[in-house]
């Protein structure tokens, strides 16, 4: 009994030893696990791998005391994200504040443009058009050449800017006649033709360099003119301005070199000219043929104008017109006889 009794305390010991290493064994790899576990949440305490209580529960101590600044590191954070959230927050609706602001300010800002740009453009067209009126006295283009000949070039170098930009705005649709903005250019045209029906004013025109500009874009400017009501109005003082200036030497110079034969073949084609603009392009031709000998020009006049339209033209039931083109014809069969 004795016997049998010591063999089963043998056993149960056995029993015990092996689950007490099976346990040690297993603690062992839970240990072992930890660093691993740390390293995947980015988590780096310093330790070595213990074995005895004691150094277990500082490992546990550390672990936990770890685990609670990460939180408390968390905590402030995201406290410190709030706060900045906050002041962006804050900015954001301030520059949003802002940005409302400035572009009412723009509206506002639009509209004063706007208003004080329709207010200088009436002012300018009611100006432009009194001093129209004015300079068909040449007395008072006298005293101009005399006294103000520089506010005149000033002047010339105004409607030379305001020209080109009034055509390349309405080059396609043209505005109506009661338009300010074309009372403004017909009336600073106006003008430009009265002071150069004067020997005097057509020889500042074709001398001053602003003048001469000026002829350059009408010469250019004018075949880019639509067919239209108020264009006409603006091609016939462009015609008178042309015809003043050729019967000044340096300006029938000027003119030939700056390719006059282009414009006119366009005003003598375009089917929709009247007759009096008709009458104004065969005088213009008519005094720049008058006596030319230079065989380039002679050349670009007899290639680029239709001779056929003009010779239509000679026999016009107006008398004005048929005498006007049969002196062009005449003037063009003398340049060719130079020719030859």
């Amino acid at each position: 009994m004795d016997e049998f009794n010591l063999k089963n305390e043998r056993e149960l010991l056995n029993s015990l030893e092996k689950i007490i290493n099976s346990s040690e064994h297993n603690f062992h790899e839970f240990i072992d696990d930890i660093p691993q576990t740390f390293a995947i949440n980015n988590l780096k305490p310093e330790f070595q791998e213990e074995t005895n209580g004691e150094k277990t529960q500082t490992l546990f101590n550390d672990f936990s005391m770890s685990s609670v600044d990460v939180s408390k590191d968390n905590a402030t954070k995201i406290i410190a994200l709030e706060s900045k959230c906050e002041e962006l927050f804050v900015q954001v609706d301030r520059l949003t504040k802002e940005k409302e602001t400035a572009v009412q300010e723009i509206e506002r800002l639009k509209d004063q443009i706007i208003s004080q740009s329709t207010y200088c453009t009436s002012l300018g067209a009611v100006l432009s058009n009194l001093t129209w009126r004015a300079s068909r006295f040449p007395e008072i283009v006298d005293i101009w050449l005399m006294t103000f000949q520089n506010k005149i070039g000033e002047f010339l170098s105004i409607v030379n800017g305001t020209f080109g930009a009034f055509v390349n705005t309405y080059r396609n649709v043209f505005p109506p006649t009661s338009n300010i903005e074309y009372q403004f250019v017909i009336g600073l045209l106006g003008i430009v033709t009265n002071i150069s029906a004067s020997p005097e004013g057509r020889e500042f025109l074709i001398t001053n360099s602003n003048g001469t500009e000026f002829v350059q874009k009408i010469i250019k400017l004018t075949p880019e003119l639509p067919s239209a009501p108020g264009s006409l109005s603006l091609k016939r003082l462009i015609l008178m301005i042309l015809y003043n200036v050729s019967m000044n030497k340096t300006g029938l110079q000027y003119l030939l070199e700056s390719q006059l034969e282009a414009t006119l073949s366009h005003c003598i084609e375009d089917e929709s000219s009247s007759e009096e603009m008709q009458l104004l392009c065969l005088r213009v031709l008519q005094s720049v043929t008058y006596g030319l000998t230079e065989s380039k020009y002679i050349h670009a006049l007899t290639t680029t104008i239709a001779i056929e339209r003009i010779e239509t033209m000679a026999c016009s039931k107006r008398s004005d017109i048929s005498d006007a083109a049969k002196q062009v014809i005449k003037h063009l069969q003398d340049t060719k006889k130079i020719i030859k």
